[in-house]
């Protein structure tokens, strides 16, 4: 009897191991199947996730040297330099939706107006975006300044046919201005015999331009662009409402402040070498024509100040004719530019001679000399001639050669000796990827 019941409860036991090893097996199992299909779930929704995000990047690789051993043109001067034209950028898009979307873009330079180091990276874009209608788009955040026909992709070079856009049209002193944060709303017209886009901006935007501390306390404008075959037509106006000072210039403001004793003109000539919540208009004009393989393409732009204080009138254009042949576009450009500076201070500068000062000060004589030059030197306008050549040797990939001569300093800088007639040469070559 008492084997039975020992036989039978060694049985009892065999079977509950049973029972708790097929528990334990159906356990892992279910977590097995459980741990599978959420990988296979959180597996689709990153593929479905990554299929929302879009990858994009560009490069150019230049190298350029000028033949004129006291100027600069960016950072070329007589040695050959490997920094000025050469770029490196990235940009990514999320399309969180049918309607909205993130985008953001970053942009490191080889050479920089303001105080940025070479090479640092600059967060150039990033704003969402939202198509209100097929018709209608909506953006909020950091978005680029639509001066140019080529404002959307101004670092690209891959997409344009030149070495760099004609500084006469796309000056440099437009460079602060790149980017400003606010929003815009774009609406696309069938108007029968053209395609129309309309644009209006606002917002703000702070930078520096050389030792120039430039704010923008308010930015309105609006753009339209028309097409018609293969004729595009672009017109904008711009106004801001612009803070501008300069440290190099701090000396002369204390130098004339010190006369202010004697007389209220010298605070006045002092204070003028600022600008201080003064209006500024920009309108820019532009066209491209594309007939069989060839290309024309003109913009002209102006910019007018307040007339008074620290401000200038600026006016240039360009006139580019390329053709397509084979991998192969070689292109002809000429451009003009012209700086006109504000009167204001050789004015008061003039108007204080006039004022008896008590005993000879010399240096009051030598300042309103220097400050003088220093207002001339802002004054200048001169022609630039391009010619070169694109090379299309990759389906991403674009190599250019490009001579510029400039027949004036306008758009050189440093230290030159001479009238404003003197001419300069620059060569540059350079590869632009995109990827």
């Amino acid at each position: 009897m008492q084997s039975i019941v020992m036989q039978n409860t060694a049985m009892n036991e065999n079977w509950m191991a049973s029972v708790t090893d097929v528990t334990r097996f159906a356990k892992r199992l279910c977590l097995g199947m459980s741990l599978n299909a959420w990988l296979l779930v959180a597996s689709s929704a990153q593929a479905e996730m990554m299929d929302q995000f879009h990858f994009s990047g560009f490069a150019t690789l230049g190298a350029g040297k000028l033949y004129e051993s006291e100027a600069h043109f960016i950072d070329y001067h007589e040695a050959w330099s490997f920094k000025s034209d050469t770029i490196l950028g990235g940009q990514i898009q999320f399309q969180a939706s049918d309607r909205w979307a993130v985008t953001g873009q970053v942009v490191a330079r080889g050479f920089n107006f303001d105080n940025k180091s070479d090479f640092e990276p600059v967060l150039e874009w990033l704003f969402t975006s939202y198509q209100l209608t097929p018709e209608t788009r909506v953006r909020a955040g950091r978005l680029r300044t639509p001066f140019y026909l080529y404002s959307e992709s101004l670092e690209i070079g891959y997409s344009y046919p030149w070495v760099r856009p004609p500084v006469d049209a796309y000056s440099f002193l437009l460079s602060p201005l790149s980017h400003f944060d606010g929003a815009d709303v774009t609406a696309t017209f069938d108007a029968g015999f053209a395609d129309i886009d309309v644009q209006v901006f606002a917002g703000v935007t702070e930078s520096e331009y050389f030792d120039f501390n430039i704010q923008i306390n308010t930015m309105l404008g609006a753009n339209l662009v028309a097409r018609w075959q293969d004729v595009t037509f672009r017109y904008g106006a711009t106004f801001v409402d612009t803070d501008a000072s300069s440290v190099a210039l701090q000396p002369l403001i204390d130098g004339f402040n010190q006369f202010a004793v004697i007389d209220p003109i010298f605070a006045e000539i002092a204070s003028s070498h600022k600008t201080e919540s003064e209006w500024f208009q920009y309108h820019g004009l532009g066209i491209q024509w594309e007939y069989q393989r060839w290309t024309f393409l003109s913009e002209q732009y102006a910019i007018i100040g307040p007339g008074k204080d620290f401000s200038n009138d600026a006016f240039g254009w360009y006139i580019s004719v390329s053709r397509q042949i084979g991998a192969f576009v070689p292109y002809a450009v000429v451009g003009y530019y012209r700086n006109k500076f504000s009167d204001e201070i050789e004015n008061l500068i003039e108007q204080s001679k006039l004022i008896v000062v008590p005993g000879a000060i010399p240096s009051l004589d030598s300042l309103r000399q220097v400050d003088a030059s220093v207002a001339q030197g802002f004054n200048e306008h001169g022609n630039t001639y391009t010619a070169g050549v694109r090379y299309d040797f990759l389906a991403n990939a674009a190599l250019k050669l490009e001579v510029e001569y400039f027949d004036s300093t306008a758009q050189l800088r440093g230290n030159i000796s001479g009238s404003a007639s003197q001419d300069a040469w620059l060569t540059t070559v350079v590869i632009d990827v995109v990827f």
